[in-house]
């Protein structure tokens, strides 16, 4: 007997209607933000470690030796000690019970306390503005920026503690990195939630042209996972490696800039810029994109010229905290 088929239209009708549950679901629950994916962070890690002297790695090593707080950096030291501690915030927020919406902290003390514990720490990891109004004119959603900001001090605090300064350590090295990620710094009106912005993008469908099968997926997702995946060690982690710190080694001193809110400020204008300018319409269900491979080409690009300066970056803020 010969099998029964669904008719085209059948099929592609049930497929519109997937696709608008999924867009429906994204848009009643918050989706967190994850930033770039682990292999994005240990490659951040990597090349901001050679751009370090012997002097400030021996500095970030014992920092980390001498603490009991970051688990998954037990029985590693250097480099990749810090790559796990890198991935530590990620790792916290979602064990601890972040989605409590308390206020930000008011001093330094409930800084370290979350810092460790992963309380109500999921807006440190971003730091959204809307890209119809300028950057310096309307409220930001998250707490990036203060948080970057209090991290910093702590670590390049002396007076601190060993252990205060190696989780500041890992939340600078991860945040950094966050900052860098375009769809963590900015967010556009969502079309089917009037008066409401995308989430970084979490609320936004896209599907990938390129992708076997091409399972659709939030655009914020489609970004964090840009750097593919690659685990230390393996020829193709070496090889990108490579690339990025020759990228980086080609940055300018003038760029090399300690300021977070300029990191995020650039961040934002890629968002707006191209991020979003670059997305087309997919006319099969209304709301969601798609991505072809010109998209994929800007996008590869532009996450290779953020991973390399937000390494440089975090190198140059390391050593400066570390210097004394």
């Amino acid at each position: 007997m010969r099998p029964r088929y669904l008719p085209f239209s059948f099929v592609r009708r049930f497929r519109q209607i997937c696709l608008r549950c999924l867009i429906g679901a994204l848009c009643l629950f918050s989706l967190p933000s994850w930033a770039w994916n682990t292999t994005g962070h240990r490659e951040v890690i990597a090349v901001a470690w050679s751009n370090l002297s012997p002097a400030i790695q021996q500095r970030v090593s014992d920092l980390l030796a001498r603490q009991r707080v970051i688990p998954n950096t037990r029985d590693l030291t250097g480099e990749p000690a810090w790559m796990a501690a890198a991935l530590w915030p990620d790792e916290l927020r979602d064990q601890s019970d972040s989605s409590e919406n308390l206020a930000p902290p008011a001093n330094t003390r409930q800084w370290i306390e979350r810092a460790r514990s992963g309380q109500s720490t999921r807006r440190w990891h971003f730091a959204d503005r809307n890209v119809a109004l300028p950057f310096q004119q309307q409220p930001v959603h998250g707490l990036l920026e203060q948080t970057l900001d209090e991290q910093l001090r702590l670590l390049a605090n002396p007076a601190q503690p060993a252990e205060v300064r190696a989780v500041a350590l890992a939340w600078v090295s991860h945040l950094i990195a966050d900052a860098h990620q375009p769809l963590h710094t900015a967010s556009r009106a969502d079309p089917l939630r009037p008066g409401q912005l995308d989430a970084g993008g979490n609320t936004v469908i896209v599907v990938d042209a390129g992708r076997r099968p091409p399972d659709p997926l939030s655009l914020h997702r489609w970004w964090d996972e840009l750097p593919g995946h690659a685990r230390p060690g393996s020829s193709r982690f070496d090889s990108e490696v490579n690339r990025l710190t020759r990228q980086a080694a080609q940055i300018s001193g003038s760029d090399i800039s300690t300021q977070p809110r300029l990191w995020i400020e650039e961040s934002f204008v890629i968002a707006r810029d191209q991020v979003y300018t670059g997305l087309i319409p997919n006319d099969e269900v209304p709301g969601s994109f798609i991505i072809r491979q010109d998209y994929w080409l800007e996008g590869r690009d532009i996450t290779r010229a953020r991973l390399a300066l937000a390494a440089r970056r975090l190198a140059q803020v390391v050593t400066q905290a570390l210097r004394e």
